[in-house]
């Protein structure tokens, strides 16, 4: 899972305008509630815990949204709970909804949400799915950098590696988690069908890609 990040005073991307496109932050439980199609209950702890909803839209219709984290955050894959500095924010949990695909929506969301939370924060995280390389390609447009991957080990341990010189250093620090200097497993989905040291993605290329669901780097590369 590549960790990309982005510090306020780092050049703005060069992202035409899309008309009709605005970004706004939703306070209301109930409506990212039933644009999340989540339990109510989930929505209100998650703004106890300091999260904080963003909302992107077309002409006033949603098309996307997206989490911060404030003070503390979670990455479920790997079972990794962490504290956020004042000056750090952890984006997560975004979603284009379908009819709004391909339109460049994402980066955009991305870029709205470090200027307006760059009034409080330095250092923007955010973390993806290797296989999903449509997130990847958004994530750089919106001028993140990819620092260290999050992954296993052969072992199948939660460990940090350095992809850009003491970026996993950072990420380790964030995340609370050991940095390593050999492979770890490119791809989540063939880690999560069999041992990280079975998958032949831990030591060569992953051809996965998140949007063709059957597809695997072990069909790619046997």
């Amino acid at each position: 899972m590549p960790i990309a990040f982005r510090h306020r005073d780092d050049a703005p991307p060069s992202i035409p305008e899309l008309d009709g496109f605005t970004v706004y932050r939703e306070f209301d439980a109930g409506v990212m509630s039933r644009l999340q199609g989540r339990d109510i209950a989930q929505i209100e702890d998650r703004f106890t815990e300091g999260h904080r909803a963003y909302v992107a839209a077309v002409h006033g219709v949603p098309a996307a949204w997206g989490w911060v984290a404030t003070a503390t955050a979670r990455i479920g894959e790997v079972e990794a709970s962490f504290s956020l500095l004042a000056s750090d924010r952890y984006l997560w949990n975004f979603v284009t909804l379908a009819g709004f695909r391909g339109r460049g929506i994402y980066p955009r969301l991305l870029d709205a949400i470090v200027t307006a939370e760059a009034l409080e924060a330095d250092r923007f995280w955010i973390a993806y799915a290797p296989e999903n390389h449509a997130s990847g390609t958004g994530i750089r447009k919106a001028g993140f950098t990819l620092v260290a991957d999050l992954s296993f080990d052969r072992a199948g341990r939660p460990v940090v590696r350095d992809i850009r010189d003491g970026g996993g250093s950072l990420a380790a620090r964030l995340l609370g988690l050991p940095e390593i200097n050999e492979a770890v497993a490119h791809c989540w989905k063939c880690a999560r069908g069999a041992a990280p040291a079975q998958s032949s993605c831990v030591s060569g290329p992953c051809a996965c890609d998140y949007q063709i669901a059957d597809k695997s780097c072990a069909e790619e590369l046997v």
